[in-house]
């Protein structure tokens, strides 16, 4: 059926889209708003060691690794007194910045992948609206599911803006992980959308 092979042909493509992702990965916190929004929250050195990172997971594994560290070395702290107290406490709250960066790296490179995926997905799904019957009940689905889609895109994107109005690190990094929730409800949308246009026969194979 066309539309199976449609829907197969534009995985494939976001797939090729993601895998390409090390070419935008190199233009990562290059101060482009529309990429990193967080951009003044880096380091030039921290811009330079992300931009050759393309799959936001490297960098969650490495601010748990970094959390981890911390937590031992407050532990060892404990025991501890005088400088060599300030010491260690010093290098944990340090460890403890450099992992909550990470955090908010990783969203920003996940944001960038979603944004990438969701066009695709969503210009394909117009498209097969275009070729169905509208007045058909599965068409109808279809057009509020991508509806409910865009909506929820859209208040990610809304999300993604006011984390970084947040006074604390934590507070933004709770605000990206709610639009991460949305941008994937968007994408299970426009699935879904799809899906039930699969089952209806496009028009022009029904004039045939």
């Amino acid at each position: 059926m066309r539309t199976k092979l449609y829907i197969l042909t534009l995985l494939a493509l976001t797939i090729q889209v993601m895998s390409r992702s090390q070419t935008a990965a190199k233009q990562f916190f290059q101060g482009d708003k529309n990429f990193v929004l967080g951009y003044t929250n880096y380091t030039e050195e921290e811009r330079r060691e992300f931009a050759g990172i393309d799959d936001p997971a490297v960098l969650l594994i490495q601010a748990d690794e970094l959390t981890n560290r911390a937590m031992l070395e407050k532990k060892t702290a404990a025991g501890k007194r005088g400088e060599e107290q300030v010491r260690l406490l010093n290098n944990v709250n340090e460890l403890l910045h450099k992992a909550e960066t990470r955090r908010l790296a990783a969203s920003e490179l996940l944001g960038y992948n979603n944004r990438m995926e969701f066009k695709l997905m969503k210009a394909a799904c117009i498209e097969l609206l275009c070729e169905r019957d509208a007045t058909d009940s599965l068409v109808i689905l279809a057009k509020k599911a991508l509806l409910n889609a865009v909506r929820s895109y859209r208040l990610g994107i809304e999300l993604r803006e006011e984390a970084y109005a947040q006074r604390t690190i934590e507070a933004t990094l709770g605000n990206l992980h709610l639009a991460e929730e949305k941008e994937s409800i968007a994408i299970i949308k426009v699935v879904q959308a799809m899906k039930l246009l699969e089952e209806v026969t496009p028009q022009v194979l029904a004039i045939r």
